[in-house]
């Protein structure tokens, strides 16, 4: 396992990916990092061509999927189909895994993902407004403002 980190200017915060043979395993935010800037993925490019403002699309990555349930990955992958500049609320994302009743549960998985923006789970709102993220209501609406998404 390889791993990379670089500072993110609009969120504040260093962004650690660890990768396996091409295979995205989480994506990490962390307030400090006493290392240096480390690029040497394709897919940590892409980060911070992202956090520079640019369309980037994700869907291309493999994740590593190993551990979830059942559920958890048909809500992950159901994520990965999110463009960008775009959100659903958490009821919606129910309704398209066939699963009407399940909007708490998709929350409750969506809340297990590894790879954040990989896998962007900041796409999916509640229909009051933002929602819930794992790395903070903060800094999910920097990145619903990243890509221009209004809730």
């Amino acid at each position: 396992m390889s791993v990379d980190y670089f500072y993110a200017r609009p969120i504040g915060m260093w962004v650690v990916v660890e990768e396996i043979t091409g295979v995205v395993k989480t994506v990490h935010f962390i307030e400090d990092h006493t290392g240096k800037t480390r690029i040497t993925h394709p897919v940590s490019l892409d980060l911070l061509r992202y956090f520079n403002g640019e369309m980037v699309d994700f869907s291309t990555y493999d994740v590593d999927m190993s551990g979830f349930t059942p559920f958890q990955h048909l809500v992950l992958t159901a994520v990965r189909n999110i463009g960008w500049g775009t959100s659903i609320t958490y009821s919606q994302l129910a309704g398209l895994i066939e699963r009407p009743l399940a909007s708490r549960a998709v929350g409750t998985a969506l809340g297990k993902n590894r790879a954040p923006l990989i896998i962007p789970c900041h796409r999916v709102v509640s229909k009051n407004g933002t929602g819930g993220f794992s790395y903070g209501v903060k800094m999910k609406t920097t990145l619903l403002d990243l890509e221009s998404i209004e809730v």
